[in-house]
């Protein structure tokens, strides 16, 4: 009986092998517009992922970008990367559906990708790949590339010289419309086609960006936007300073928002992961080498905006001032304003000292709701409003009886700007229940190859609960700690857009009672504190400074989060120059829908490696599951974040995922997996004696991949990956490891397990 069930099974076994061969050896000479075509019906629903999605290809362009240039300093990359290379090619014809994304993802294989220059038309081969996005449907917001192939030798230069092809001329309106985040709308339709395409904009200003690398946007007439993506080293934001020639290739600065812009080229592409900007805007424009960028005149500087009192009453005529600035004279400065969502009012600034303008807002009842913007315009015929962004967020306050105000009042914004009304202003008698002290949130200071990372000491104080019941103070807070009862003074501000009362003195705080117990943690789903959630956004603001708690069992999706949606590794390494580690974490609920977590300010032992030490700390890793998490939401680098205090704002922790050993190993290993027979969690060991790229992936009996574990460089060591196969079927299935590592050595095992449920 024994021997008449070995055969089938290596049978099976042989067509699993065979399988793999077969995948390697098959190339499909194709054409870069069948790789990126996609049918109308599909891109009206946002499904934009290639059908050839997995195939083998061979393809022939023109070279658009390549991976390195001839600079002064020697040759130096021209896109950004230090262990992949990437090039843009173009089909020769220059059709619509003609560009795609070339990637080498390790230095280790000498293809000669690096060697091509502008121009040059190449012959390729490697498989067609949707780059990682952050829409967890796959539906959407993916950029289509091809993984170049390092097993099948060099690539073709079928011909040398030439050049880039003329740009496209495209409007923003074919990638995106409307005028605010709240009803952008995503043009897959017409700007699909241009993806990976050299193109040019014209007739539009520059305006403010985001994080991330997404350093200013362009916007038309209409409003309509689109971020310019720091990706060409040329264009590059960092590292800093700009002195530093290892990487940036020239001294660029960003544009200063309302700039005209003569013309702005480079390439689309799809960066949904790189930004702060969610699902909704995933198209973004790449310029690659100086002259793609020209620039004009530029509109009037808004800053310094204050009111007096600072906190009006109903018998106060409120006094408005600004400084604007400009190249070239100012015509005209206005304040327009309006009580309670009513019509607006217009009237003209005075010019009263040099920059500084000034105007007055009429007296309203007890608690009117006064919202209002500024604009500005010069002699060019160029204007600028403050908020920037009308729409989004305004000036504002509402008339109070006095300058004694609850933590509500203080925290209260009737729109997306995130801001107090009260900005500036002294007030008192604010009072509530320290959540948080110094011991908790201490001053924190580190310096890595990355880069100075620092923040400063942190109380909150809670009155009760629900919406706007937190607020930082900062200042002479250190005399504090948890559970006393205290009634604050002090000045409003917003400290990189967290509200904020500075005391001046220990004075300014009075301790009413101790040991009181603390307001109960808001228990929210991720979803509320969603990773995407721009700043301001009232569905997540009004919980700014709050004690939250994450109550059901959250999943760690990411065990480094970069500034914006990115992430940038999946294994916890210390922070670089190029992979910065902020000790933040992504993680999620049943809903499915990734928060942020930040394990740096706490007086806890959790990590994410960040600083490198993770002597008698707890490492998490991605996929590790933790029964609950609370701590106090905060906002800083672009994102909103949960921040853990001690220990005990840690449930239990299991471990699912792959974690580093700490021995020494000389040789390449792929262990049996343990427990063998599993159900439904074994244990997956390997050995790399030098920095490797690392797949490990499960296929089925037949040989089709139903899962990948790691795909990423890995440091020399010894892992072990715990697999969960809870949502696999009993059976046979296979592990196979394949190890690229130095000047291409190749390491490749496949082993059997079998899951019993």
């Amino acid at each position: 009986m024994k021997k008449f069930k070995l055969i089938p099974i290596l049978l099976l076994s042989g067509l699993f092998l065979y399988a793999l061969i077969i995948q390697i050896q098959s190339w499909n000479p194709r054409t870069i517009m069948e790789i990126q075509f996609k049918e109308y019906d599909s891109l009206l629903y946002g499904k934009d992922k290639s059908n050839l999605l997995g195939d083998s290809v061979e393809i022939t362009g023109r070279v658009v970008a390549p991976p390195q240039v001839n600079t002064p300093w020697g040759i130096k990359s021209l896109l950004r990367g230090t262990n992949s290379w990437t090039c843009y090619i173009q089909d020769t014809s220059n059709a619509l559906w003609g560009g795609i994304v070339v990637r080498q993802a390790t230095r280790y294989t000498n293809t000669f990708i690096q060697n091509v220059d502008t121009g040059n038309i190449i012959k390729i081969r490697g498989k067609v790949q949707e780059f990682w996005a952050t829409n967890p449907t796959g539906t959407s917001g993916w950029l289509t590339q091809i993984e170049l192939d390092t097993n099948s030798g060099p690539i073709t230069i079928l011909s040398l010289g030439g050049s880039r092809p003329a740009p496209k001329l495209v409007y923003v309106s074919e990638f995106v419309s409307g005028d605010s985040p709240t009803n952008w709308t995503i043009n897959y339709v017409d700007g699909e086609k241009y993806e990976g395409m050299y193109v040019e904009f014209r007739n539009v200003e520059t305006s403010t960006g985001i994080g991330n690398r997404q350093p200013f946007s362009i916007v038309d007439s209409a409003g309509n936007r689109l971020y310019i993506r720091d990706f060409s080293n040329f264009y590059s934001t960092s590292p800093s300073p700009s002195s530093d020639t290892l990487y940036k290739l020239w001294n660029w600065s960003v544009p200063t928002p309302g700039t005209q812009v003569n013309y702005i080229r480079g390439v689309i592409i799809n960066a949904n992961n790189e930004g702060a900007f969610g699902n909704q805007l995933p198209y973004a424009l790449v310029p690659i080498y100086p002259n793609d960028i020209s620039l004009g005149q530029s509109a009037p500087q808004l800053s310094n905006p204050s009111k007096d009192p600072g906190v009006p009453t109903p018998s106060d005529s409120v006094t408005v001032n600004v400084t604007v600035t400009s190249v070239t004279p100012i015509t005209n400065v206005s304040l327009y304003w309006r009580i309670n969502g009513g019509a607006f009012s217009q009237k003209n600034f005075v010019n009263t000292a040099g920059n500084i303008y000034s105007t007055k807002i009429p007296p309203y009842p007890l608690n009117t709701l006064v919202e209002y913007f500024i604009k500005a315009t010069n002699s060019a015929g160029l204007t600028r409003l403050l908020p920037a962004d009308t729409l989004k967020s305004k000036l504002f306050y509402v008339v109070k009886a006095s300058d004694s105000l609850s933590i509500q009042e203080v925290q209260f914004c009737p729109n997306n700007g995130g801001r107090s009304g009260y900005e500036g202003a002294f007030v008192r008698g604010i009072q509530g229940i320290v959540t948080a002290d110094t011991n908790d949130f201490g001053y924190f200071y580190y310096v890595s190859p990355g880069g100075t990372q620092s923040s400063p000491p942190k109380v909150f104080i809670q009155n009760g609960t629900g919406p706007y019941s937190g607020i930082w103070i900062s200042g002479a807070t250190g005399h504090l700690v948890r559970g006393q009862l205290v009634r604050v003074r002090g000045v409003v501000e917003e400290n990189y857009s967290v509200t904020r009362i500075n005391v001046s003195t220990e004075s300014d705080v009075t301790i009413l009672s101790s040991g009181n117990p603390l307001p109960p943690a808001e228990i929210l789903p991720t979803s509320v504190l969603a990773n995407s959630k721009q700043d301001g956004d009232t569905t997540i603001e009004k919980w700014e400074s709050v004690f939250i708690r994450f109550n059901n069992p959250v999943t760690i999706n990411c065990i480094n989060a970069g500034i914006g949606l990115i992430c940038t590794t999946n294994e916890p390494l210390p922070d670089t120059t190029f992979r910065r580690n902020y000790g933040e974490i992504l993680v999620y609920d049943n809903s499915l829908i990734p928060a942020r977590i930040e394990l740096q300010d706490g007086n806890h032992t959790f990590t994410n490696n960040w600083d490198g030490d993770t002597t008698g700390k707890t490492l998490l890793t991605k996929n590790d599951i933790i029964s609950f998490v609370q701590g106090i939401l905060y906002f800083s680098y672009s994102n909103y974040k949960l921040l853990p205090r001690v220990n005990s704002d840690f449930g239990n922790v299991t471990p699912i995922g792959i974690k580093k050993e700490n021995i020494i190993v000389n040789s390449f290993e792929l262990k049996q997996n343990f427990p063998n027979p599993f159900n439904p969690v074994t244990k997956i060991s390997f050995s790399i004696p030098v920095k490797s790229l690392v797949k490990l992936k499960i296929y089925d009996i037949l040989g089709r991949e139903v899962k990948t574990l790691v795909d990423e460089e890995l440091n020399s060591g010894s892992y072990i990956y715990d697999f969960n196969a809870s949502d696999l079927s009993s059976g046979i299935y296979f592990y196979r490891i394949y190890v690229i590592g130095k000047e291409g050595y190749i390491f490749t095992d496949v082993k059997k397990m079998v899951l019993i449920k």
